[in-house]
């Protein structure tokens, strides 16, 4: 009987290098509320791959936390409109030796937009996309997508805590105010 074993040869990767994200004002929570999801991936397979996220710059203040698991880094401060914070963000990987790699996340806060009274109007009635175990991590899972309209368009993924951190929008789709191109779901 051979068993091979996986060599750590290879470091997490992230999807981007630099994420930025705009983000409207907000104020002190009693409740840690997510920020955003940075998401790296390790080409390695078995323990090789299990990563592992710690911010390591740009926090000295304690704002900020993230889940060392799932990435979402999340906050219970206030940030005011016109503030902006820079993130440094670490993967690393559970082989030995262990290998890492950053990602920088910068959060502009803007001003809370006014709810426009035009309704928005989605091209399909409903959605609904399937995700299947062997889904990789940050994979498309579907597209939602508006007619057009004049107005900023900002999105939310509600429901269950746990259910809603497991998914995040396409940070390309939203660099600016996540306006009516459409939106990409991942995983």
């Amino acid at each position: 009987m051979v068993s091979v074993f996986d060599e750590n040869d290879n470091r997490p990767t992230f999807h981007e290098k630099v994420y930025q994200v705009r983000l409207p004002e907000r104020e002190r929570r009693k409740k840690a509320e997510p920020i955003y999801r940075v998401v790296a991936y390790d080409q390695d397979d078995g323990p090789n791959s299990d990563l592992s996220y710690s911010i390591v710059d740009g926090n000295e203040d304690g704002k900020f936390f993230i889940d060392p698991k799932t990435a979402v880094v999340s906050s219970r401060k206030a940030f005011a409109a016109g503030s902006y914070d820079i993130l440094t963000i670490k993967a690393s990987d559970n082989g030995r030796p262990q290998k890492s790699s950053t990602a920088r996340l910068h959060i502009e806060w803007i001003q809370r937009p006014t709810p426009s009274s035009v309704p928005l109007v989605f091209d399909e009635p409903f959605y609904n996309f399937t995700i299947t175990e062997n889904d990789k991590v940050a994979e498309i899972v579907g597209v939602v997508s508006l007619q057009k309209n004049p107005f900023p368009v900002w999105f939310d993924i509600t429901g269950a805590r746990p259910f809603h951190e497991m998914f995040y929008l396409l940070q390309n789709t939203c660099f600016k105010n996540c306006s009516s191109k459409g939106i990409c779901f991942h995983f």
